[in-house]
């Protein structure tokens, strides 16, 4: 529940309630000097994203919005590290206190990696024929606050794939295609595999 001092571009003071599904939003008979504005000052609190969120005011969209405190959930997953597979089969790890920024071009050449064919249909019936360089890597988040000890840890390992050009729908756009992306490695699967499953369930815009 929160109160606004006016609506978005509508200046009008708001009262707004909400609870799982139902959102109901009083807007007050009356209007004040408040006028386009979009990140307006308001007070209460709310829920979500597994934060508690405490509004305070604020000063409107042109003098920094709104403004709150957030206290996070002792459930609320946290990210702790991101692991890296080298050439020698073991995980070179980045973590929450030790940020060495192994994603950088600099570190590439440690990792293990792979070239392979890959062959993507557009609706139109084109086949694109690219190149997907393969990297595999792993990231675990923890509850936040249990992060020193292993309880119910969340872990992904994925493929990382980087195309030789673009794939997709919007190849040669003004969006421009696909030229990399990630996909989920099953308990295992390798990561050719991983590719050529992606290859066959995923659509690119």
């Amino acid at each position: 529940m929160s109160y606004a001092i006016c609506g978005y571009f509508d200046n009008r003071p708001q009262i707004n309630i909400s609870l799982f599904f139902f959102h109901l939003i009083l807007k007050l008979p009356f209007r004040n000097s408040w006028t386009d504005e979009c990140d307006c000052p308001k007070w209460g609190i709310s829920y979500h994203n597994q934060t508690l969120w405490i509004y305070k005011g604020g000063k409107g969209n042109m003098n920094g919005g709104s403004k709150w405190y957030t206290i996070n959930m002792p459930w609320q997953y946290d990210w702790v590290r991101t692991s890296y597979l080298r050439k020698d089969g073991s995980w070179e790890h980045e973590l929450k206190g030790d940020k060495r920024n192994l994603y950088r071009s600099d570190w590439n050449h440690l990792w293990w990696s792979e070239e392979y064919p890959y062959t993507y249909t557009l609706k139109s019936g084109e086949v694109q024929e690219r190149i997907a360089t393969v990297k595999v890597e792993e990231r675990e988040w923890r509850m936040y606050w249990f992060k020193w000890v292993k309880l119910l840890p969340k872990i992904k390992t994925t493929i990382a794939v980087e195309f030789n050009d673009e794939v997709g729908e919007r190849t040669g756009s003004w969006k421009g295609g696909t030229t990399g992306c990630g996909y989920d490695l099953k308990k295992g699967e390798s990561p050719l595999n991983c590719l050529r499953r992606m290859e066959k369930e995923r659509k690119f815009n």
